[in-house]
């Protein structure tokens, strides 16, 4: 595995110089392994921007601007699609990046639930306008086995979005606005669906998440009982 990863990573920062884009990450049950495996290319300062671990609820919250509701019971919570999308959408936003990767998911022993079993993970990656997130079920192995195969994933994702970007580009105008119109609002998305793909209006977006860090109160995520 560790051949395949340092492949994908050398393909994917391939792309990136190529393009002259920069990438940030914003992780959770990893813990900055996909920002290590993507750093350990040497000259990662020409399109490694920045990264956040952010493990905490709270976190993804003061750092990401991730919203509140997102972490609400039921097909969403921590570990969800739209939690997921949120962080990429603050990690491309806080950092200028021109794509984000975004990792949520339950890595083990511990964390699972009756609808989430460990190895479950959730990956969004946003290049430019376009998003993509999918979720993937790894199944009940060692931690730090679900933890690569979850960076692993990431950086495949990463490249198969790098394609779909690119695919979107040379579509017709007139194509390309009906995409726009159709997935602009991941709020009406299935959240049980595996999948979610489309385009984002970045002159909203980029207020929302400025809006949602600014309104974060850092009072109220901390227990000042403890």
């Amino acid at each position: 595995m560790v051949e395949e990863t340092a492949g994908l990573a050398s393909r994917m920062t391939r792309r990136l110089r190529k393009k002259g884009w920069t990438i940030s990450t914003a992780e959770s049950c990893t813990g900055g392994l996909l920002a290590s495996l993507i750093t350990d290319i040497s000259g990662a300062s020409q399109w490694f921007s920045q990264g956040w671990i952010v493990y905490s609820n709270e976190a993804k919250m003061r750092e990401l601007g991730v919203e509140k509701s997102a972490f609400d019971e039921g097909e969403a919570g921590a570990v969800s699609h739209e939690v997921a999308v949120q962080m990429a959408r603050g990690a491309r936003y806080q950092s200028g990046s021109d794509v984000s990767i975004a990792i949520t998911g339950i890595a083990g022993p511990g964390g699972s639930t009756i609808d989430k079993e460990v190895g479950r993970v959730h990956v969004a990656v946003i290049a430019q306008d376009y998003f993509l997130v999918r979720r993937m079920d790894f199944g009940d192995n060692d931690r730090s086995d679900n933890k690569r195969s979850f960076a692993v994933f990431a950086l495949r994702l990463a490249l198969e979005t790098l394609d779909r970007f690119e695919d979107q580009e040379n579509v017709s105008e007139e194509e390309n606005n009906e995409l726009l119109d159709i997935t602009q609002d991941i709020s009406e998305m299935d959240p049980s669906s595996e999948e979610w793909a489309g385009s984002m209006s970045w002159t909203v977006e980029e207020t929302t998440v400025a809006d949602e860090i600014q309104k974060v109160d850092l009072a109220s995520l901390t227990d000042w009982d403890e």
